[in-house]
């Protein structure tokens, strides 16, 4: 709200004169807690009880909120926004229980079979669909109604979280959001006299010609382990500037020619741009070959932009966030926003309500976002100066806010979504790579059992009356 302009001065003066080296590596929170301490237990277990107090008590009502990454930072950022909160509303007072990011999932499924789940939470996105279908997140439309500051949540987000219930509701608001990127060296770029690619094709090409195996240089450094096919997802949409992922008889459009067309050209890159590592690659693995110098480029998102900053240097890399698209598009990949829902077991759903806004709000959002290395889903936060002065999150922010570009979510609300990934295309991921399986059969494959998961989801819908 226009009241916490006042605070801005101060947080833009803060936030410039240090740095965006917190990133959210998701797979790599150093900080993260292992457990919560007694202290914390006994208070969730209070506050679950039934936030005892009330408005009409006189007293403060109390909020219970998880935040479900739980980390020494995240807690510090909390504690100011907290306090920021508190003054401007002390009829509620915000009880904060960390979660770490391991154990948040099934702590949720715990408390929601239990009917103990706090007032409201962090959530990741592609948790929604499973939390909607057991009746247990409020829809937020009507407060989201009431709420001056509404005009400023990012459409895109928000429409791709409505998007996901069967009942076109609302049930979340997308607080930050990371962007699939291609990370690209500057200096072996110059060397080597080429431009910055434009589409999917010519970071192929560019991989070949940066290449130099002799000096134990490669164009590329591919994710072949645990997360290849995700990665690969995000890159063939990109690529085909596909919007839907099902056509209009539910199949999957996984095998777009588009998508065979890329997974072909970047097949090619295996051994002959890449190490033959590669094949076995992880997160770690592939951004340790960008950070020591070995590899020219990777894919991953603006998470890893902290870790290339502490190896290269400033001004050393490029982050690419938007490749044209064989439609002339631009396409932004989502594999979902981290959010904030309330919570049905709530007994204060409105004053719930009133501190995950807050977070939404200009403030609140922009100090969050630029603590952690995020993109805030608030487009008053884009506009800040610690957004401009940034080359890859103005970049992304001129992505988000030109109008031009499309996002593309992939099917995370459809159940089985990530056992696919995790207990399948991994393997026929590397098949392609080695040769032992052709970019159409595999493509063909993941389709037919995207397919056949979208059907059994709707069959699922339907017997639950969604």
């Amino acid at each position: 709200m226009k009241r916490r302009n006042r605070n801005l001065a101060v947080f833009m003066s803060a936030v410039m004169a240090g740095t965006l080296l917190a990133g959210c590596g998701g797979q790599k929170n150093k900080e993260q807690t292992q457990a919560q301490t007694k202290e914390e237990q006994a208070e969730t277990t209070q506050t679950q009880k039934g936030g005892e107090m009330s408005a009409s008590s006189g007293d403060a009502v109390e909020v219970t909120f998880w935040d479900q990454n739980a980390s020494e930072t995240r807690t510090q950022i909390f504690s100011h926004l907290i306090e920021e909160f508190e003054k401007e509303n002390p009829d509620i007072k915000i009880n904060f229980v960390p979660i770490p990011a391991s154990d948040a999932k099934a702590k949720y499924d715990v408390a929601i079979q239990s009917n103990t789940a706090p007032d409201c939470g962090g959530v990741s996105q592609y948790w929604m669909s499973d939390f909607i279908v057991q009746d247990a997140l409020v829809a937020l439309d009507d407060y989201i109604a009431q709420w001056e500051d509404a005009e400023y949540m990012l459409d895109m987000y928000q429409q791709s979280i409505k998007d996901m219930a069967p009942d076109g509701k609302t049930y979340a608001l997308a607080n930050t959001v990371t962007l699939p990127t291609v990370w690209l060296n500057n200096q072996m770029l110059e060397t080597a006299g080429k431009d910055i690619p434009k589409d999917w094709l010519e970071v192929c090409r560019l991989a070949q010609e940066l290449t130099d195996k002799g000096s134990g240089q490669y164009g590329f450094s591919i994710r072949g382990g645990a997360g290849s096919s995700q990665q690969f997802e995000q890159m063939m949409y990109m690529h085909s500037g596909e919007e839907a992922m099902f056509d209009a008889d539910g199949n999957s459009t996984v095998n777009d020619p588009a998508h065979v067309e890329l997974l072909e050209a970047f097949a090619q890159l295996y051994m002959n741009a890449t190490p033959e590592s590669d094949l076995t690659n992880g997160y770690a693995e592939m951004v340790a070959a960008f950070d020591s110098g070995s590899a020219a480029m990777i894919f991953h998102n603006l998470g890893s932009y902290g870790e290339h900053m502490k190896t290269l240097g400033e001004g050393n890399f490029t982050a690419i966030t938007t490749l044209k698209s064989k439609k002339g598009t631009q396409a932004i990949i989502s594999n979902g926003a981290t959010c904030n829902a309330v919570f049905k077991d709530s007994k204060n759903p409105e004053a719930a309500f009133r501190w995950i806004s807050y977070l939404n709000e200009h403030y609140a959002c922009s100090y969050f976002s630029s603590q952690i290395g995020q993109i805030p889903c608030n487009e008053e936060a884009l506009k800040d100066e610690w957004v401009e002065s940034v080359s890859h999150m103005k970049d992304a922010a001129d992505a988000i806010l030109s109008g031009n570009c499309t996002l593309i979510t992939v099917p995370i609300h459809v159940t089985g979504y990530y056992d696919l990934h995790n207990n399948e295309l991994v393997q026929g991921f590397q098949q392609v790579l080695l040769g032992e399986l052709s970019a159409r059969d595999y493509l063909d494959g993941w389709a037919a059992s995207m397919t056949s998961l979208k059907k059994e989801y709707d069959a699922y819908l339907k017997s639950m009356g969604k």
